[in-house]
């Protein structure tokens, strides 16, 4: 038996100061404007930008001053302004890919955003990778934060 199965998903929840539509927005087409690519990118060197292909199969890709240098994963579902999902996978083999989904959701002071990361039995470190994305994801998140104040 693997010891990884039944890790249970990361959840990580912020809230921004913003109406639902700009928080989808801000997360999805201006990623590059906030995403801390020197840290956290395939390229970190050449990392310039990223984007979110907008509809159901699209990919998250990430760009470098020659074009495309990795696939970071596959959108699975697509409902502006209250959520998307994606198959998530930089710099790693796409079968060993985890599933995010992000959930927008109205609150007194702006947008819930509610980020689930599942899938780490398909990773051979899932336990690593998990304690690893624990705090990345606080990190990015805090990023996207300040991009929508």
């Amino acid at each position: 038996m693997n010891i990884d199965q039944g890790l249970a998903p990361l959840v990580k929840k912020v809230v921004v100061p913003v109406g639902t539509e700009r928080a989808f927005e801000v997360f999805t087409a201006e990623i590059s404007a906030w995403w801390p690519m020197a840290s956290h990118s395939v390229g970190e060197e050449t990392a310039r930008a990223i984007r979110v292909e907008s509809f159901v199969g699209g990919r998250i890709i990430e760009y470098g001053d020659d074009g495309e240098v990795a696939t970071w994963g596959t959108i699975s579902d697509w409902d502006p302004p209250t959520s998307l999902s994606f198959s998530w996978h930089p710099g790693s083999d796409p079968q060993q890919a985890g599933q995010v989904t992000i959930t927008f959701t109205p609150v007194d002071d702006g947008t819930e955003l509610a980020l689930a990361h599942a899938g780490w039995e398909r990773r051979p470190d899932g336990v690593r990778a998990r304690t690893g994305y624990d705090t990345g994801w606080d990190y990015v998140l805090g990023q996207y934060v300040a991009a929508t104040r």
